[in-house]
């Protein structure tokens, strides 16, 4: 599937451009909660509640001519199924990179698999871009490759 996010890249450059301190180097925990449905061939899964922690680390690199901004979340989580009660566990990582002097580049990787217990269904998703553009605002790559709530 080929698609044109050059106007997309242009404006989250343009916002880090504007907001530099937004990547400084540093490092955020955190919880979260929710309830997911995973959609696939098979029809949606029951409803499942995950509760877990994420880390997030975020850079801010300046070489030369070339900045670059780094950014990672790592989730970890435990899970329910709320109609069998079956017992699941959540890994995952999000990572993006963003240059933002030419050639620009943004490259965006979600990855994170929900490993069911005995019986239970497991579920993998992988999302994966990366777009490269010139100084005159040209993609030289576009690449995008993604599956959502694979069974595995």
């Amino acid at each position: 599937m080929k698609r044109n996010y050059s106007g997309v890249l242009i404006s989250i450059l343009a916002l880090l451009a504007a907001t530099p301190g937004l990547l400084a180097l540093d490092q955020f925990p955190g919880e979260f909660e929710e309830t997911v449905i995973c959609e696939n061939a098979n029809g949606p899964s029951e409803p499942i509640y995950i509760w877990g922690t994420y880390r997030i680390q975020a850079q801010y690199v300046e070489a030369g001519d070339h900045v670059t901004s780094f950014f990672n979340v790592y989730w970890r989580a435990d899970g329910v199924g709320l109609d069998s009660g079956a017992e699941y566990n959540m890994r995952g990582k999000w990572m993006e990179v963003v240059q933002e002097s030419p050639p620009y580049l943004f490259i965006w990787n979600d990855h994170f698999r929900l490993i069911g217990t005995g019986r239970a269904e497991n579920y993998d998703t992988h999302f994966k871009v990366k777009i490269l553009v010139n100084a005159n605002g040209d993609p030289i790559i576009d690449y995008i490759d993604f599956y959502e709530c694979e069974n595995i």
